[in-house]
């Protein structure tokens, strides 16, 4: 992470990460980093215990045409999904994550999902969470507002 931020509870779902700073429109927000990051492949996370490949495979994102899965060692991996998200992201999993408008102090990061893993891109948003539970993202309120 580029910027503070604080995991809180989220209206989105679950946990979400919480700016501790104004943030202008454009500053980098998250970058993929070899010292906080980790990479995985597929052999790799097969090869750990069942409960830790469930958790990788809910919080890392994955990029098809390198065959690997990416974790933020940081608040990153808690983004919440957004089809408007307060982020963009110029890449699949190694992207710069981008403040899409100015943000203020206690507003919750979110990216679109189909920007950053291409597993989501290809199959749809549901995904499994570290339970194996199938979930859906709700809409964050801006997108609900937008739908109605």
């Amino acid at each position: 992470m580029m910027v503070g931020t604080q995991l809180k509870p989220s209206a989105i779902h679950g946990l979400g990460v919480f700016l501790l700073e104004p943030v202008r429109a454009g500053a980098l927000i998250w970058r993929f980093d070899t010292r906080v990051d980790r990479i995985y492949t597929d052999d790799e996370i097969n090869a750990l215990p069942e409960h830790v490949q469930r958790y990788l495979r809910t919080y890392c994102t994955w990029h098809q045409g390198l065959g690997l899965y990416v974790l933020c060692g940081d608040n990153g991996r808690y983004f919440n999904h957004s089809d408007a998200p307060t982020t963009t992201s110029n890449a699949v999993s190694f992207g710069d994550d981008h403040a899409a408008r100015d943000l203020a102090i206690g507003e919750e990061l979110t990216s679109d999902y189909r920007t950053i893993c291409d597993r989501v891109r290809l199959n749809g948003l549901d995904f499994l969470d570290s339970t194996g539970v199938t979930l859906k993202p709700r809409p964050s309120p801006a997108s609900a507002s937008a739908s109605r």
